[in-house]
């Protein structure tokens, strides 16, 4: 429902540009597309990073011998890199600079 007072175009937080229906205090769609590929950007690399630590530290202390141990140490590796990054994307949405 349009108010007869005034407008409900709404400024963008980021770039200033009036958005019909935006709430007051968030981003237009395409200032928060931007700032989820930066965001996704730093936590696929700080993902990796974790990854590779993680992978490392499974191939120095499990031992080979037991198979079991070492698909165990897999499946770690694997949701250290899926953890990492949904946690770091969260993250930086909240506080990477606008």
């Amino acid at each position: 429902m349009q108010l007869s007072g005034g407008s409900p175009d709404v400024p963008c937080f980021t770039c200033g540009r009036r958005v019909f229906g935006l709430p007051w205090g968030t981003d237009c769609p395409e200032c928060h597309a931007a700032r989820e590929r930066r965001s996704n950007r730093l936590a696929g690399r700080v993902a990796l990073g974790a990854t590779m630590l993680m992978a490392l530290y499974v191939w120095l202390r499990v031992p080979a011998e037991p198979a079991l141990g070492r698909i165990y140490g897999g499946i770690a590796v694997l949701s250290t890199y899926v953890l990492m990054r949904r946690i770091v994307s969260r993250i930086a949405m909240e506080y990477l600079p606008r």
